[in-house]
């Protein structure tokens, strides 16, 4: 399991930041964290995944970018991604700003 090393929480999941953390990389199943990586398929901004998909090997080389408790405050993350992307580059090639 990777982390970018500018990663996102969201407002509840900040507050978890140390269990959601420690849960992840122990591969302990929760099913109330979403995790925001790269689009796999190379076409799509994100993919939201809910935190036990990690364990699929599709999701083993993809960097986390941001940690959510729900899908509407993982939303809310993406967004205030792409908003930091624009305010720091002047643009919205959020892929290679994150790679």
């Amino acid at each position: 399991m990777k982390w970018h090393t500018l990663l996102y929480f969201g407002e509840s999941a900040a507050k978890q930041r140390v269990k959601i953390v420690h849960d992840l990389e122990h591969k302990k199943v929760n099913f109330g964290v979403f995790v925001i990586i790269l689009s796999v398929n190379g076409k799509d901004l994100f993919d939201i995944i809910p935190g036990y998909m990690l364990q699929k090997e599709i999701y083993w080389d993809a960097p986390i970018l941001g940690v959510a408790v729900t899908k509407e405050e993982a939303y809310e993350v993406c967004e205030k991604m792409i908003l930091d992307v624009h305010a720091r580059t002047g643009g919205y090639d959020v892929r290679s700003y994150f790679q």
